[in-house]
């Protein structure tokens, strides 16, 4: 019964010090998850009426360039809505654009492409770290319904994948 035990708490012990040596290799690419809160702000530019198609947010992850050595590094943090509403284009933006700016996203530019406008803010996430948010009208391809698009993504905090 003893040497179960022991044989436990070594495999325990094993199994520790390689997380936490992995951690150490590899920090967080958010920690406190400060940049991934950061993001979620640019739900207020969704308005309430909206039918969300899609919403996904992705955080830091450890990933490489198809495998190859020395790419190695987090990915970028971002959070993406995809969404249709009656609201009207003009309220649309004019309500995005208060939304965001209260809550700190400054409008760098707007397009107007063909299907509508396109606007870009930006924001300090963390010390000098800047996230970009977009708001645009796409849509799947010929002869189908457009959408909003509204996306923003902020650097991971240590190596990025690189080389890709």
């Amino acid at each position: 019964m003893l040497l179960v035990w022991l044989a436990g708490g070594v495999a325990l012990a094993v199994v520790i010090a390689g997380t936490t040596s992995m951690m150490l290799r590899h920090p967080d690419g958010d920690p406190g998850g400060i940049r991934v809160t950061a993001l979620r702000s640019i739900s207020l530019a969704v308005p309430p009426d909206a039918v969300v198609q899609l919403h996904k947010t992705t955080g830091p992850v450890w990933a490489s360039c198809s495998g190859r050595p020395g790419t190695d590094g987090w990915n970028d943090v971002s959070n993406e809505y995809q969404f249709t509403t009656a609201t009207s284009v003009d309220d649309l933006v004019a309500t995005a654009k208060v939304n965001l700016k209260n809550a700190g996203w400054a409008q760098t530019s707007t397009f107007t492409y063909p299907l509508g406008p396109a606007i870009e803010w930006t924001k300090t996430v963390q010390g000098t770290v800047l996230a970009h948010a977009l708001l645009s009208v796409s849509n799947r391809g010929a002869n189908t319904p457009t959408y909003w698009d509204l996306s923003a993504s902020a650097p991971s905090d240590g190596q990025r994948v690189s080389g890709c």
